[in-house]
């Protein structure tokens, strides 16, 4: 029993990553068209993608929210402060009241974005179509498909009313012609009728469609959609985000398939923020101003009634001089007057939009405690001053402080009066929105730069996955990297055993069909072409022994004479120049080299499936082998469909499986074939268990006696992955050669035969590509040579006579 023992006689492998880029070059350049054509058609796909996908364009408008200013001095500070809608404001507010429901219903209104309107087209088809109409010339409905349109439809809805219940529903409108029209629902159900330019009601419905120019029977579809799903639909496709970081300019987008339309609407919304945006300052400016002018008469009656104490004061006491530490008396004081001042007209203004028990009251009262209390603790610091001196500092600064804040109240009711008038303020339009000339949406340019890349690495997978999956294994070096299994060559298609096997074809067709003949018809019968009379066996072949075999040599060669013609011929007899046969005189030369080592002289030759080319290369190789002068046995193993007696013009009969059953001894079961040195044993009657019969000892018995008595025994068996008899043999010979036929085997195939041996303990010497196609070229390292000698039967004398 041997050993599995995968040598290595091929070259060594190279590194892995070069390796690995030389197969997928290679997979690529085998299945170049395939990669072409994927990648052909992908771009090819991405170019109509878009020319027939819909255009969408983005318009965009900057506005700009300046943050305006508070004034110089403190009490202005205080005075606006009490003015939220034109105090500062925080870009990321001004965004979301851009999106609001305040600024965005007016636009849907206006642009009547409450409904849509589409035209029943066929996908794909209806788009091509409609590329090649003229607006107002519909085009006819072809294949009878009247309800669709085709292109050059005109159709245009003004208004529509529908009652709630058909919010959002898809209602049908077909057309009658002439500009008549029918509005079904859902169902079919008619809910009105009408002509194009009249308003239409009925079912609650109100309908007014402006144009409509179609093929009777054409079908449009109308939705009425809810008013908040409508405005929320539009602010959500608002694009409104800050250019920068506090910068306070703001950039609005909207996108749509009609240019105009989006820009005509990105506008309107800026218009709409505008608007509502002064509206609102001069609502909070009007609110002030009456106020503010509701304190005027108060201020006034203050001022004067502080200057009048003051006055009074002084024709009593006369002038004086304040000292250092009186001004700051003084000083002090007036700051703290002025902002008690502007807080207790801060808590009126906010009583009158708000009760005394609301947070925003309770902070100015608390704030105004602690002013208070600072102004307490501050005329603290002065007790030593002199009663005289202090209140007469504190009617100046009463009246000082009456003054400004009067002053300051004026000068803001002029500022409210002209914001009322019209200005907007600290919002500002700064760029419209123009027709934008281009799409933004397909993106040619880099949809097909996408599509040609992915359709380039498409078609290299693909190509790889057909390789890996669908298509055969065809190069030898591939399998030797791969695997590490050396190949002993590569068999080359011979068209001349080809042509012999479709004789053989017909002429087994022709047998099966032909009427059975009487006698006497048969002696008459025409003779056969020479082509199938040379393949078929005669009558007197036919009856004659396969031990009555002589050898007849023909020159250099040697032919079988025998009782019965082979009916397939061996090629390296007919045709002993062949190229492939001076494939199998390489490949004769190689295995005798890789034999040297081998435990025993037995070969088994086996292939992953049936049709792989096994037999015809035993069968020839075994008469090069008995031609260098060896003696040689060929065993046909293949109990279930063994073919080697067909190559050899010998009965089938009295071969291995009688010989494995005691039926015949050994020097009958060998015979000879008329190929000198050469001994065949066939494979007898197909038993109903040949597993069972190769498994027995007496197989290996008779292997050990036979290889006394012959230089090599060439063992033909059955399919690896077919069948276990070949693991059986494999496990036995000393030797194994796969044989492959080239295209026929996926990786997984190959992997797959040779596990089997590996669990066999098979010693695997190498392998055979056969049947490799011929190339005008090399493409695959030294196995696809052609032959560039030729022999000739020319004697020499009479070729230099010739020169």
């Amino acid at each position: 029993m041997s050993t599995y023992d995968m040598l290595d006689h091929g070259p060594a492998p190279d590194g892995d990553e070069d390796a690995v880029m030389r197969d997928l070059l290679r997979t690529v350049m085998e299945q170049i068209w395939w990669v072409i054509g994927i990648a052909g058609s992908v771009i090819l796909a991405a170019v109509i993608y878009t020319k027939i996908a819909t255009p969408v364009y983005s318009a965009d408008a900057l506005l700009q929210v300046d943050a305006q200013s508070n004034g110089n001095s403190a009490q202005g500070q205080k005075l606006l402060s009490l003015m939220p809608s034109i105090g500062p404001m925080r870009t990321e507010a001004e965004i979301e009241i851009i999106k609001s429901r305040a600024v965005v219903e007016p636009v849907v209104e206006q642009f009547k974005l409450n409904f849509s309107t589409s035209a029943n087209t066929v996908p794909v088809l209806g788009k091509i179509s409609a590329l090649f109409a003229r607006p107002g010339h519909p085009f006819g409905a072809p294949f009878g498909l009247n309800e669709y349109a085709w292109g050059g439809e005109q159709f245009e809805v003004s208004s529509i009313l529908v009652p709630k219940s058909l919010e959002g529903a898809q209602l049908t409108l077909r057309a009658l012609g002439n500009g008549r029209y029918v509005l079904c629902d859902a169902f079919g159900a008619t809910l009105l009728t009408g002509v194009a330019g009249t308003e239409a009601k009925g079912h609650d419905i109100t309908l007014l469609v402006k144009k409509l120019v179609a093929r009777p029977g054409t079908e449009f579809h109308v939705t009425r959609f809810n008013q908040l799903d409508a405005v929320s639909a539009l602010s959500t496709s608002l694009q409104v985000a800050e250019k920068g970081r506090d910068t306070g300019v703001v950039q609005l987008s909207y996108s749509g398939t009609d240019a105009h339309a989006i820009t005509a609407i990105t506008n309107a919304v800026a218009a709409s923020y505008l608007k509502q945006r002064t509206e609102r300052a001069q609502e909070e400016a009007s609110h002030m101003l009456e106020f503010l002018n509701s304190e005027v008469p108060r201020l006034r009656a203050e001022v004067k009634k502080t200057e009048t104490a003051l006055s009074e004061y002084q024709s009593k006491v006369g002038s004086f001089q304040p000292t250092q530490e009186a001004g700051v008396y003084l000083a002090g004081g007036l700051d703290y007057e002025k902002q008690i001042a502007a807080l207790r007209i801060q808590r009126a203004q906010l009583l009158r939009r708000f009760t005394e028990e609301s947070p925003e009251v309770q902070q100015v009262d608390s704030q105004l405690s602690a002013m208070a209390r600072e102004k307490a603790r501050f005329e603290d610091h002065f007790t030593t001053l002199p009663s005289s001196e202090r209140n007469a500092l504190a009617l100046q600064r009463d009246a000082k402080v009456a003054e400004e804040i009067y002053v300051a109240l004026l000068n803001k009711i002029q500022e409210l009066s002209i914001s009322r008038a019209g200005t907007i303020g600290n919002v500002h339009i700064i760029d419209e929105a123009l027709l934008p000339s281009r799409p933004v949406k397909p993106k040619s340019a880099l949809i097909i730069s996408a599509g040609t890349l992915l359709g380039v690495i498409g078609g290299i997978l693909f190509a790889f996955c057909r390789r890996k999956f669908f298509t055969g294994v065809a190069d030898p070096e591939f399998v030797e990297r791969r695997f590490q299994l050396p190949i002993f060559g590569a068999i080359t298609f011979s068209p001349e055993q080809a042509r012999s096997d479709r004789q053989l074809s017909a002429a087994r067709t022709a047998a099966l069909s032909a009427p059975r003949s009487r006698p006497s018809e048969v002696e008459d019968a025409p003779a056969a072409p020479a082509g199938i009379a040379r393949l078929l066996p005669s009558r007197a072949h036919a009856s004659a022994s396969a031990d009555d075999a002589k050898k007849e040599p023909v020159g250099t060669q040697t032919v079988i004479a025998s009782g019965k013609a082979p009916v397939r011929p061996l090629l390296v007899k007919t045709h002993p120049f062949d190229t492939t046969v001076e494939g199998l005189r390489g490949l004769r030369a190689t295995l005798q080299f890789g034999l040297i080592d081998a435990p025993n002289r037995i070969v088994a030759i086996t292939s992953p499936a049936p049709s792989d080319g096994k037999s015809f290369l035993s069968a020839n190789l075994a008469a090069l082998i008995a031609e260098s002068g060896k003696r040689v046995l060929l065993i046909d193993a293949d109990l279930r469909r063994g073919r080697l007696a067909q190559y050899l013009g010998r009965s089938p009969e009295g071969g291995l499986t009688e010989l494995l059953t005691g039926q015949v001894d050994l020097d009958t079961a060998a015979r000879a074939t008329g190929v000198a040195g050469l001994h065949f044993i066939a494979a007898g009657t197909y038993p109903p268990n040949p597993s069972e019969i190769l498994t027995s000892s007496r197989f290996s018995e008779i292997l050990a006696r036979f290889e006394q008595q012959f230089d090599l025994i060439i063992v033909d068996t059955p399919p690896l992955l077919a069948v276990a008899d070949a693991a059986v043999v494999a496990n036995l010979a000393g030797s194994t050669v796969l044989v492959m036929r080239a295209g026929a085997h996926t990786e997984g195939h190959l992997a797959a035969a040779l596990k089997k041996l590996r669990r066999a303990r098979a010693r695997v010497v190498g392998g055979v590509m056969n049947a490799v196609p011929l190339k005008s070229h090399n493409k695959n390292g030294t196995y696809d040579y052609a032959y560039a000698y030729t022999y000739t039967t020319t004697n020499p004398d009479e070729v230099s006579r010739r020169d």
